[in-house]
């Protein structure tokens, strides 16, 4: 009997110690997303924009595509203002179309 209660309890504290790992896991993610959300938009934007070929940053990005992209702040996606101030800061231009087949698109392109 003694045998089957000492195999219980180890394989009580495997599973504690699997919840463990996993708590711990969970919380470096929390901590790594909330030091992400931290992290000012002209890094994570600079970030982003590394990744995206540069054929399509001449043909103009979108600001609803670059929102997705980046996490605000608190919740949800970047407000639209602190990423317009901070595609200028990286030297970005908004070029307004009005004719085209979607209608009107504004689109960010970089200067020069």
């Amino acid at each position: 009997m003694s045998a089957y209660v000492k195999e219980l309890q180890a394989a009580l504290e495997r599973e504690h110690a699997e919840q463990q790992k996993i708590r711990d896991e969970e919380a470096r993610a929390n901590i790594q997303a909330a030091r992400e959300r931290l992290t000012p938009v002209e890094e994570r934007l600079a970030r982003v924009l590394a990744t995206i070929p540069v054929e399509l940053q001449r043909e103009g990005l979108s600001l609803t595509s670059l929102q997705t992209s980046l996490r605000g702040r608190w919740r949800g996606n970047c407000h639209p203002g602190e990423l317009g101030t901070a595609l200028r800061k990286l030297g970005f231009t908004r070029q307004r179309r009005w004719h085209g087949e979607n209608g009107f698109q504004a689109v960010w392109r970089r200067e020069g």
